[in-house]
Formats: C-alpha cells, structure tokens, sequence
C-alpha cells in the first residue's frame, strides 16, 4: 500500500499549486486515521483537526484575502518569534532568491507573463494555493505551548507522509493563521482552543514551476555532532 517509508520522507516536499479535484472524504478520512498515530507527550494525543472544504473554505479564502488586501494587522494565537540567526536567515534568504528564479525563468519558458502590478505574497497566499481542503491544527487552552506545538509537529509530518504515500501533495501554512479570528469564527468549539498552524492537501500540479524547483538540505555532518 503506497510508498516505501523512505520514498515518501525524500519525495515529500511542500506543494503550493494544487488541481481543483477534490479529496475524498474516505482517502482524507485514512490519512488522519494514520496520522493519530504519531507520537505525542504522554499518549495525551492533544492535536484536533479540522477539516475544512467546499464553501466554508473559499468563504474563509474571501475574508483572508480581504484582510490581506486591507493590511489588517496579523493577530495569530502564535506571534512569530522576533528573528532567525543570521546562519538561519541566509538558509531562508537563498531559498526564496533560488525559488523566484527559477520560476521566473520555467514561467518564461512557457509564455507566461508576470503579473503587472505583481500581487503581495500576503494577498497571493490568502488563495491557500488552490487546495481543495485546509486542515487546520489546533490544541485546549490547558496544554502547554511545547507539548501541544510538539505534539502538533508531529502529527503534521504523519499527515504529510500518509498524503505523499497516496500521490497527495500538502503545504503546511503558518501564514494562512495569521488572522486567528478568522478561523475561531468559522470553526465550531474553539474558543477555549489555540490555533496553531494549518496544512494545504490536495492532488498536486505536477506541471507548476513552484512545485518543481530543486532543492537542497544540508549534509548530515553539518547539524549532527556525535557524542561517544
């Protein structure tokens, strides 16, 4: 069934332009059914999902982007810390430079324009890629923040691989929480629930130049040290 663990981990990347296909609600329904099976601190299993499509998503697409064109300040349960080392920061910067040019150029190849005036990231992501379906992570007031970002982390990479297994592709998206408002709004029983991040899924766009620039990580000897 599906792919080898280790060919999911290496083929999974973050996808950012998806087909309208929906996701069926029983493929969706195996993932998470896999994905509860992720680790978490004590078995307290403190991550809750919420699963949103059809016309509750594209209403929440409108608000944010509403939002965004209006530069409503960002209000996230989670504020974003306040910088990266500068080793960090250079990672981040080269990507995005390595990115930008690649698309521009694989664009151009195909006789696509860019768009004049360009779009702000920040109005481009409130379209949440064109995925079908947003999941949205959350966890109770009383767990606290490092547990449940913890135990959020890894349920979301146990999405992520169930999904690649399944010729699915996923994005997860700290951005598309920016305005937490507007998801307690839309989600039922989060009022005493912290908001934490949100993962695009859908059937990827495999001809997109954003889902196809190369990309790299670091040699293992550059972040382990062996201690014997």
């Amino acid at each position: 069934m599906g792919l080898h663990t280790s060919a999911a981990i290496l083929g999974r990347r973050a996808i950012r332009k998806y087909k309208p296909d929906q996701v069926p609600d029983e493929v969706l329904r195996e993932i998470l059914a896999e994905a509860r099976w992720a680790p978490s601190a004590t078995n307290t299993q403190s991550t809750n999902v919420y699963a949103v499509s059809g016309e509750p998503l594209e209403r929440f697409k409108a608000e944010l982007r509403q939002y965004a064109e209006s530069e409503v300040e960002p209000k996230p349960d989670f504020p974003p810390g306040t910088g990266l080392p500068p080793a960090l920061m250079a990672r981040q910067q080269a990507l995005f430079q390595a990115r930008a040019s690649f698309i521009a150029a694989e664009e151009a190849k195909m006789g696509i324009r860019p768009a004049d005036p360009p779009v702000s990231p920040t109005v481009a992501g409130a379209a949440v890629f064109g995925a079908p379906t947003l999941l949205v992570l959350t966890f109770e007031e009383g767990v606290s923040d490092a547990y449940g970002c913890f135990d959020a982390g890894l349920f979301s990479m146990a999405v992520c691989l169930a999904a690649q297994s399944r010729g699915l592709g996923t994005c997860i998206a700290g951005g598309v929480a920016r305005n937490a408002e507007l998801l307690h709004k839309l989600l039922p029983g989060t009022d005493k629930h912290k908001i934490l991040i949100t993962i695009a899924i859908g059937y990827p766009d495999n001809d997109a130049p954003v889902n196809r620039f190369p990309r790299t990580r670091l040699a293992v000897d550059d972040f382990v040290t062996f201690v014997r």
